[in-house]
């Protein structure tokens, strides 16, 4: 398969614990589901990939594809949005040809504005949130290390960074996940030698946050050009994006 240079990335998993519980994501059509977003995309002529377990699903017309990924099963105790994360890295690492990409949210984002000639090479382009990191609930009620734990109450008063909204060149995602990735390994490692304490807990969002904030700091681009308010609304809008 050869991968457009730039790019819309999502995942969707079916058959496995969404943790929110908030839909039942078994026996359901992937396509339907991300129907939303592949529309905002097709109006600004940007090619859509959405990741997805579903050997059965898969879709390759005009500029929708439905890709099917194996999941990696040797993880210990990670939940679905970890694999959405390393579902990402796997297809960012095996299409050299993807020059900048955008990695979504399935069913609450859509595009408003075309991103890609604003991207800057070495920047890391994240949505946010209204909340700051000490309280955000998703954050505080994550079962964590204590070194997450540690950073994110060290650096309390930062705003929430989110996870439904990543962008940036190939190189700076893979980077960006490729440290996350690290992070997992580890964790599930000391969790197999019994370690129960080293793991990630449920969300991504601390992870997240604490990657952004301790690793790209000073490349970390997020607001009002990147994503409308969160829960906003906001249907017209001078951002790239809107999430919910």
């Amino acid at each position: 398969m050869q991968v457009e240079p730039n790019v819309v990335i999502t995942e969707f998993i079916i058959n496995m614990d969404n943790v929110y519980h908030d839909y039942d994501n078994t026996n359901l059509d992937v396509s339907e589901r991300v129907k939303e977003q592949a529309q905002s995309l097709a109006e600004h002529d940007v090619p859509f990939y959405v990741l997805t377990n579903s050997p059965d699903q898969a879709v390759d017309k005009d500029k929708f594809h439905i890709v099917n990924i194996e999941l990696f099963q040797h993880y210990s105790g990670i939940s679905i949005f970890f694999y959405r994360l390393l579902m990402a890295y796997d297809f960012l690492q095996a299409h050299p040809e993807i020059e900048k990409a955008a990695l979504t949210d399935a069913s609450d984002v859509t595009m408003l504005n075309y991103p890609f000639d604003n991207i800057q090479d070495d920047t890391l382009y994240m949505g946010d949130e209204w909340g700051l990191l000490g309280d955000t609930w998703i954050i505080n009620t994550n079962n964590s290390p204590y070194f997450i734990k540690k950073f994110i109450a060290e650096h309390q008063m930062l705003p929430t960074v989110n996870m439904g909204l990543i962008i940036g060149t190939r190189a700076i995602l893979l980077e960006f996940l490729g440290i996350i990735l690290k992070l997992i390994t580890e964790s599930s490692l000391k969790i197999q030698q019994g370690d129960e304490s080293a793991a990630l807990g449920k969300y991504d969002m601390e992870i997240g946050n604490y990657v952004a904030y301790r690793y790209f700091a000073d490349r970390l681009v997020h607001g009002r050009e990147v994503s409308t308010i969160l829960q906003g609304f906001q249907s017209t809008s001078s951002a790239w994006f809107k999430h919910k």
